[in-house]
C-alpha cells in the first residue's frame, strides 16, 4: 500500500502544487506583492552598500569590476520591474469593485511578482563580493601618424619646456590654418612625450568643428579604462575628475573652435606646479584668452631656408640638380607661399612633373592671378582657410577681408586706409557721432580678423598684412570660386604699363590696378556694377581721358592718390553713388566745378597736392562730407574781406563734418578756425604755413586750442616772423588768440607750468628761423613725437625761463655743483633734431632733460651740438653720423659707453 501511495503522490503531486499555486495567485495577490516588496528593500540595502564601496574604490582611482557592473544592472533593472508591479497592484485598488480585474489578470499580476521575488533573491545571495574594484586598465600612450617636419624644432623645444616646467598647467598654441599645428603636436606627441616616464597617461584629441562634449568624455573615459553606461554627462564629468586628479596626465586638444568648459568635461585644470598639462591647438587667438591659457606659442610660417628646403623636397631632385633657368623661377614660386608648409607641400607636388622654365614661369603668373587653377590648391589649400573665412561671426568682417586683397602682395595696408575705404562701401556703418568712434569700430575689426590668424601685423601698429594664401582664398570667393575671374579684377603690383582692355571691365565690381606703371587710361570703359576703383601708386598715370568715368554710375570708391594727374577729367560730375574720392598726391591744382555736383561724397581727400584753386560754391555743395583732408594743400581762406580764396563760411556749413585736416595761411583763418566749434572739434591735423603775420602762437587748455579736443597734430613751417610758440597751461597766462602787439616781439616756445590736458601728440617746427623752446615748469603732457627741422635760430633744445633760471640760481646757491634734471615731455617716444646749426646744447648748464619714454633720438646736420646731455633710460636707438659722434664731448665715459650700442647709421 505505501508502494502504491508513493506512486500516487508522485503522479498527482505536481497537479496538486499547479490547483495551489494557481488558487493562491488568485486569493493571496496582495501576499506575493508584500513579499516582494520586502526582499526589494533588502536587495536594494544591499545594493546601497556595494555602491558605497565602488565609490570609495573609484575616488581611489580604480574602476568596479565587470561582475560587480553587470550586478548592478540586474539590480536596477529589477528595481523597475518591481516598481511597475507595485504600481499596477496599487492601481486595482483603487478600482470600484464592479470594475475589478478578472482572475487570469489577477493570476498573471500574482505570477509577476513571484518570480519577480525569487530573482530579487537570487541576486541577494550574489552580493557577498570579494572585491568591488580593480586598477583601471588604460592605454597609457598612442603613437600618432606623422610626417617629417621642417623649422619647428625651436618651437618643440619651447613646448618641451612649458611641459617640463611647473609654472603653466595650460599651454596655448595658435595660428592660422596649414601652417603645421597639428603635425606639430603629432612629432610632439610622438618624440618627447613618450620619453617621459612620469607621466601616466597622454592622450591626443582632434576636436574639430562638429565636437561634442560627449565625444571627449567617451575618448577621454576609453583612454582611461572607464565605462560610461547608464551614466549622464554630469555623473561622467564626476568620475573623469576624480581619476584624473590621481593621476599624471596630458591632454592634446587639437583644431579647437571656440572654448572647452574644462569644468563640464570634468578635467581638472593643472595646478602650480604639477606635472599634468594642457596643450590646446587651435587657429583662433581668443579660444586660448577665453580658456585662460597662461602661456601662448604663436606659430608663425617657415623662415625662408627651411620653406626652400621644403619645397624642394616636395619638388624632387630634379630640381637640385635644374640650372639657374628653373631654380630662378622655382625660387619665386616657393616665395609666392609666404613660408606657409601647406602651400609649399602643394605647390612643390604640383610642380614635381614640370622640366621646362616655362612652365615655371607659368605656374607664377597663375599663382598671381588665380591661384586656385594649380593643381591642389583648391581642395589641399584653400578649403581649409576658407573654413576659417566661413567661421568668422559677421558679413561685415567677412567684406573687411576681402577687401584687404585689393591690395599688393606683401604689402604693408594702412589700417586708415582699408577703414576708409569700407566706410565709403558702407561695410562700416556709421551710428557713432564721432569719425574717432567710427574708425575704432574699424580697428576692432581688423583685430578680429587678426585674433582669427587671417591678417597679420603690419611694420608697426598702424599697419596689416595679408598672407599671400589667405590673399589668394579671399580673391578665389570674390570670383565667385574662380566662376567669375573678372568679377574683382585685381592686378595690383603687376608691373602693368597698360590697364587690361575696356571689355575685361564691363563685370566687375571691384577693380585694383595700384602701384604699377600705367601712363594713361584712354578708353571708356562700361562698368554697370563696378563700386571700386583703385588706381593709387602709378607715379606715371598722367592723363585720364574725358568721360572716362561716364559709364560708372555704382561707383562709390575712387582712389587717385599718389598718380600725377594733374586734372581731373569732364564728366566726373556723374558719379552720383561716390562716397570716396582719394587724390593725394597728386599734381591737381585746380578742382573742377563739376565735383560740386557730387553730393553723396562723405571723403574727399586731398592733401599733398599743389592745389591753388578751388570754385565759390564747391565745398557748401558737399553736404554729405564727413572727412576732409586738406593738409600740405590748399590754405587760402577768405575771412571776411581778408584773403582772396574760398569764404571760410563754406567749411562752417558742412555740419556733417567729423574730420578735417586743414592748412592755415593767415592768423585771421586761425582765428576763425578756432572759435568755429563744430571746425575745432573735428580738426585732427593742423597746418600753419607760410603765415608771415604770426609772430606768437601759445599751446594751452583755453582760447586757441579750446575747442580743439581732437588734435593730434600741429604742423607750422615757413613762418618767417615766428618768434614765439608757447606751451602754457597756467591760468595766469593770456594765452590763445594772438594780440596786436605780439606781432612786434620776438619771442620764445615756451613749455607750460601745467600739464597741457589734450590729445596733441605731435608737433613740428619747420624753417622758422626766430624761435626758441623755453620750460618754465611742467610738462607736455600727451606728446609722442617732436621734430625740429631746420630752424636756423635755435641754439638750446629746451631754455628755462626767467622764473626757473631764478629758481636754478638759488638752487646753485644752496647746493653747489646739482644740476636741476627737468621732464617736459613725460611721454615723448620720438625726437628729430634735423638742420640746426646753432644747435649748442639740448639744454642749459643749470639743467638737464629728462625723458622717461623716449625710444627713438634722430640728430643729423646738428654740427655745433658737442654734448648730449639727456637722461633717457628706455632709449633704444641714436641714429645719427658715426663722425659726429666721434666728435662728442663726454664728462663720463661710462655714459658714452652706454649710449654706444644704440647708434644706428642715417642716410
Amino acid at each position: 500500500m505505501e508502494f502504491v501511495a508513493s506512486i500516487v503522490d508522485t503522479a498527482f503531486r505536481p497537479l496538486k502544487d499547479y490547483f495551489a499555486r494557481t488558487f493562491g495567485y488568485v486569493m493571496s495577490c496582495g501576499d506575493y506583492i508584500d513579499a516582494l516588496g520586502h526582499e526589494m528593500d533588502e536587495l536594494k540595502s544591499k545594493r546601497d552598500d556595494v555602491k558605497r564601496m565602488v565609490d570609495t574604490a573609484e575616488r581611489q582611482g580604480l574602476e568596479a569590476t565587470s561582475q560587480v557592473k553587470w550586478w548592478l544592472e540586474c539590480v536596477s533593472r529589477l528595481e523597475d520591474a518591481a516598481a511597475r508591479i507595485h504600481a499596477e497592484y496599487q492601481a486595482r485598488l483603487q478600482l470600484p469593485p464592479d470594475q475589478a480585474p478578472g482572475l487570469r489578470a489577477t493570476y498573471r499580476l500574482s505570477q509577476q511578482a513571484d518570480e519577480t521575488f525569487s530573482e530579487a533573491a537570487g541576486l541577494k545571495d550574489k552580493a557577498d563580493f570579494h572585491k568591488v574594484a580593480d586598477e583601471l586598465v588604460q592605454v597609457r600612450f598612442e603613437e600618432m601618424p606623422s610626417a617629417p617636419v621642417v623649422g619647428m624644432d625651436a618651437l618643440l623645444q619651447e613646448l618641451h619646456a612649458c611641459v617640463r616646467g611647473g609654472d603653466v598647467g595650460v599651454v596655448g598654441i595658435y595660428g592660422m590654418a596649414g601652417i603645421g599645428k597639428t603635425a606639430l603636436l603629432n612629432k610632439f606627441n610622438n618624440e618627447f612625450l613618450i620619453g617621459l616616464q612620469d607621466i601616466n597617461v597622454v592622450i591626443y584629441i582632434e576636436v574639430g568643428k562638429e565636437f561634442s562634449l560627449d565625444d571627449i568624455q567617451k575618448i577621454i573615459g576609453d583612454r582611461l579604462g572607464l565605462s560610461w553606461e547608464n551614466r549622464t554627462p554630469k555623473e561622467r564629468a564626476g568620475v573623469l575628475y576624480r581619476v584624473l586628479t590621481k593621476m599624471n596626465f596630458v591632454l592634446l586638444l587639437d583644431d579647437l573652435w571656440e572654448p572647452l568648459n574644462f569644468r563640464m568635461l570634468g578635467i581638472p585644470v593643472p595646478k602650480h606646479n604639477s606635472k599634468s598639462k594642457i596643450i590646446v591647438a587651435t587657429r583662433i587667438e581668443d579660444v586660448c584668452d577665453r580658456m585662460d591659457v597662461r602661456r601662448k606659442l604663436k606659430m608663425e610660417c617657415l623662415e625662408p631656408q627651411p620653406a626652400w628646403d621644403l619645397f624642394c623636397e616636395k619638388v624632387g631632385e630634379h630640381l637640385v640638380r635644374a640650372g639657374p633657368e628653373i631654380q630662378h623661377p622655382a625660387l619665386g614660386l616657393a616665395m609666392k607661399c609666404g613660408g606657409l608648409p601647406l602651400a609649399l607641400i602643394t605647390v612643390g607636388r604640383a610642380m614635381a612633373s614640370k622640366h621646362t622654365a616655362k612652365e615655371w614661369k607659368h605656374a607664377i603668373t597663375v599663382l598671381n592671378i588665380a591661384p586656385w587653377q594649380l593643381l591642389g590648391m583648391e581642395m589641399d589649400v584653400l578649403m581649409p582657410l576658407k573654413n576659417s573665412y566661413d567661421n568668422l561671426p559677421s558679413d561685415k568682417l567677412r567684406l573687411c577681408l576681402l577687401y584687404c586683397s585689393l591690395f599688393p602682395q606683401d604689402f604693408f595696408i594702412s589700417k586708415d586706409w582699408i577703414i576708409g575705404y569700407c566706410i565709403g562701401e558702407g561695410f562700416i556703418d556709421d551710428l557713432y557721432t564721432e569719425m574717432d568712434e567710427i574708425y575704432n569700430k574699424g580697428h576692432d575689426l581688423l583685430g578680429d580678423l587678426k585674433i582669427a590668424s587671417l591678417l597679420e601685423r603690419g611694420k608697426d601698429e598702424e599697419h596689416i598684412t595679408m598672407h599671400p594664401m589667405v590673399r589668394a582664398m579671399a580673391l578665389w570667393i570674390a570670383s565667385e570660386f574662380g566662376t567669375k575671374e573678372t568679377k574683382w579684377l585685381v592686378r595690383a603690383g603687376a608691373g602693368l604699363k597698360e590697364a587690361p582692355g575696356a571689355e575685361k571691365w564691363s563685370e566687375a565690381e571691384r577693380i585694383c590696378f595700384m602701384k604699377n606703371n600705367i601712363l594713361e587710361l584712354y578708353e571708356r570703359p562700361n562698368c554697370p556694377l563696378l563700386k571700386t576703383l583703385i588706381l593709387q601708386g602709378n607715379p606715371w598715370l598722367q592723363k585720364i581721358c574725358d568721360g572716362f568715368f561716364q559709364f560708372m554710375p555704382s561707383l562709390r570708391v575712387l582712389d587717385l592718390s599718389h598718380t600725377y594727374i594733374s586734372e581731373l577729367p569732364s564728366g566726373i560730375s556723374a558719379l552720383v553713388e561716390l562716397q570716396y574720392l582719394d587724390l593725394y598726391h597728386t599734381n591737381i591744382k585746380s578742382l573742377p566745378r563739376e565735383l560740386g555736383s557730387l553730393v553723396t561724397l562723405r571723403f574727399l581727400l586731398l592733401s599733398h597736392m599743389p592745389l591753388e584753386m578751388i570754385p565759390g560754391g564747391l565745398i557748401d555743395s558737399l553736404k554729405m562730407l564727413q572727412v576732409l583732408y586738406m593738409d600740405l594743400s590748399y590754405g587760402d581762406w577768405k575771412v571776411g574781406e581778408n584773403g582772396n580764396g574760398v569764404d571760410f563760411q563754406e567749411l562752417e556749413s558742412l555740419r556733417r563734418l567729423k574730420a578735417i585736416d586743414i592748412t592755415i595761411q593767415s592768423v585771421e583763418a586761425l582765428e576763425r578756425l578756432a572759435r568755429s566749434y563744430r571746425l575745432a572739434g573735428s580738426t585732427r591735423n593742423l597746418l600753419i604755413k607760410a603765415c608771415a603775420s604770426l609772430t606768437k602762437i601759445e599751446f594751452s587748455s583755453s582760447h586757441l586750442w579750446k575747442n580743439m579736443t581732437n588734435l593730434k597734430r600741429v604742423w607750422i613751417a615757413s613762418c618767417s616772423n615766428l618768434a614765439e610758440v608757447i606751451i602754457d597751461g597756467s591760468e595766469e597766462t593770456d594765452c590763445g588768440i594772438l594780440q596786436p602787439y605780439d606781432f612786434m616781439r620776438m619771442g620764445e616756445v615756451i613749455v607750460c607750468e601745467d600739464p597741457v590736458h589734450y590729445n596733441l601728440q605731435g608737433i613740428i617746427l619747420q624753417s622758422l628761423l626766430k624761435v626758441k623752446i623755453i620750460y618754465r615748469g611742467g610738462c607736455v603732457e600727451n606728446l609722442s613725437s617732436l621734430f625740429i627741422w631746420y630752424c636756423q635760430g635755435l641754439e638750446e633744445l629746451i631754455t628755462l625761463g626767467h622764473r626757473d633760471q631764478e629758481a636754478a640760481a638759488d638752487e646753485d646757491e644752496q647746493a653747489a655743483g646739482t644740476c636741476k634734471v627737468i621732464t617736459p615731455f613725460p611721454k615723448l617716444k620720438e625726437l628729430y633734431l634735423h638742420g640746426l646749426p646753432r644747435l649748442g646744447a639740448l639744454s642749459g648748464s643749470a639743467c638737464m632733460l629728462r625723458f622717461p619714454s623716449l625710444k627713438s633720438l634722430k640728430i643729423v646736420d646738428c654740427l655745433s651740438l658737442k654734448k648730449l646731455k639727456l637722461a633717457a633710460a628706455e632709449l633704444k636707438e641714436i641714429k645719427c653720423a658715426r663722425d659726429w659722434w666721434d666728435g662728442l664731448e663726454w664728462d663720463d665715459d661710462e655714459v658714452k659707453a652706454s649710449y654706444e650700442p644704440l647708434i644706428r647709421g642715417v642716410e
